[in-house]
């Protein structure tokens, strides 16, 4: 956390470049207008997954600053530290566990993303709590943590839908893996579907047209 504060502050003026624009302009504009007032409903926006627009969206209506979400950004961007380590751990034993905490906090494309408006630093951590969680739920033989490694999957597939095509695969290792393994892997599915299927909804509403993320 301390690396990626330190960068923030420190990284010499930049300028938004490619999808960083899109996301500016409709997460600190355009969704907390009047006229949208951060309804998904009054949104008109398929092109990406909704997530990281609201993860923008959110810090800059309470602090009318887009430098609240690099320090967002650096909370989330350190929480990638334990679940890379303890999948690590769980995995390969405590040396791996230590590389690998080690190399998520001091990577330098991870800690440089902290300060850019880019889904990756918000999408990265999702998804590898989602896997810490999957091999945790395997490990354990727990549906709770199938369950929870579900709703993380499936806020991953909110910041970045390609996803949403492993999570079958996902499911049917789960499954495999040891008994009562079905019954987890369905908790899984259905704890991700449940964080999806209400967008795939809204785009039918809005767009009338089936759009899965």
């Amino acid at each position: 956390l301390a690396v990626r504060l330190l960068w923030v502050a420190l990284e010499p003026l930049t300028f938004p470049v490619a999808d960083e624009t899109m996301w500016i302009a409709w997460g600190s504009q355009t969704l907390p207008s009047p006229e949208v007032a951060f309804s998904p409903l009054r949104l008109r926006f398929v092109f990406h997954p909704p997530l990281y627009l609201y993860f923008v969206g959110v810090p800059v209506a309470l602090f009318d600053t887009l430098e609240a979400v690099k320090y967002a950004q650096c909370l989330v961007g350190a929480l990638l530290v334990p679940a890379l380590g303890l999948l690590g751990r769980r995995a390969f034993g405590e040396r791996a566990s230590l590389v690998a905490a080690g190399a998520a906090a001091f990577y330098p494309e991870l800690v440089w993303f902290t300060s850019h408006f880019w889904a990756e630093t918000v999408f990265t951590v999702l998804l590898w709590w989602a896997m810490e969680r999957l091999v945790a739920a395997d490990d354990e033989s727990s549906a709770r943590t199938a369950l929870a490694s579900g709703l993380l999957w499936g806020a991953a597939v909110l910041t970045r839908e390609t996803v949403l095509y492993f999570l079958p695969v996902a499911a049917l290792w789960l499954a495999w893996r040891r008994k009562g393994g079905a019954r987890r892997a369905a908790w899984l599915l259905a704890a991700a579907a449940l964080v999806v299927v209400p967008w795939t909804v809204r785009n039918w509403h809005v767009f009338d047209a089936f759009v899965p993320v």
